[in-house]
């Protein structure tokens, strides 16, 4: 029960995190949103970790796959649903997002040996219909301004993302139980993408103000930072399918 919890009251901050970002999102890029958010969270969660971690019991290798589930999620996935949000908006992006169950049931099934009951199965198959229906319902009430297609592949790619990186988050804390540390680290290595985009694009150097944006976004900075560390105590106490589901 306690993960089950954890995950809603996960999901919960995030939606709110989401209404505050779109509030200001016309003001900035998804890049200038992403970094903003990832640099609270960092300030937030290493001094936690620090505190909170038992390094008694550290683990290399558990350390590393947070890295790597980091640089997949937030790293690409923030950038991949603000872009979206801001080209498709809110509803559609975050239904189309929310397909995401799919991916990590399967790779759960495949890499975690995790078994889905049938009512699993059902649920993925709502979640997926319900993203269907909203970016229909969404096209036909715009139809005067429709979006276009291609920008559907920003919460799919971000979906497919955020699958792989709860198995590899999983895998870690079954190395490692130390939530806390893991989001810190992962936060860290989010910022990958980012200095790679910075290093070789000088319009986006250009138009970088952090200042600016850490003015509009730093309460949601602290609602993300939050949302991501009751999501990974969930996935500490419970398997991946039971998480997943219960933010659904």
């Amino acid at each position: 029960m306690i993960a089950i919890a954890l995950a809603i009251l996960s999901a919960a901050t995030s939606a709110l995190s989401v209404v505050l970002v779109r509030k200001h999102s016309a003001q900035s890029s998804a890049f200038n949103i992403s970094l903003a958010i990832s640099w609270v969270g960092m300030f937030i969660l290493w001094p936690l970790a620090l505190v909170l971690t038992d390094f008694a019991a550290f683990n290399v290798a558990s350390v590393l796959l947070f890295a790597l589930s980091g640089i997949l999620t937030p790293g690409f996935v923030r950038l991949l649903y603000y872009q979206g949000m801001k080209k498709l908006g809110a509803p559609v992006n975050s239904s189309l997002f929310a397909i995401y169950p799919l991916y990590t049931s399967l790779l759960a099934v495949l890499f975690l040996s995790e078994i889905l009951a049938p009512g699993n199965w059902m649920g993925i198959f709502l979640v997926f219909l319900g993203g269907v229906l909203v970016e229909w319902c969404a096209r036909e009430v715009n139809s005067g301004n429709k979006h276009s297609r291609k920008n559907l592949i920003y919460p799919v790619l971000g979906g497919l993302a955020l699958g792989v990186g709860s198995v590899l988050r999983k895998y870690a804390l079954d190395l490692f139980n130390a939530p806390v540390l893991g989001v810190a680290v992962a936060y860290t290595f989010s910022l990958l993408p980012f200095v790679l985009i910075l290093a070789f694009s000088k319009s986006i150097r250009k138009d970088l103000s952090l200042k600016r944006d850490l003015r509009l976004f730093w309460i949601a900075g602290i609602g993300q930072a939050i949302t991501w560390m009751l999501s990974f105590y969930a996935l500490s106490y419970a398997e991946v399918s039971v998480v997943l589901f219960s933010q659904c």
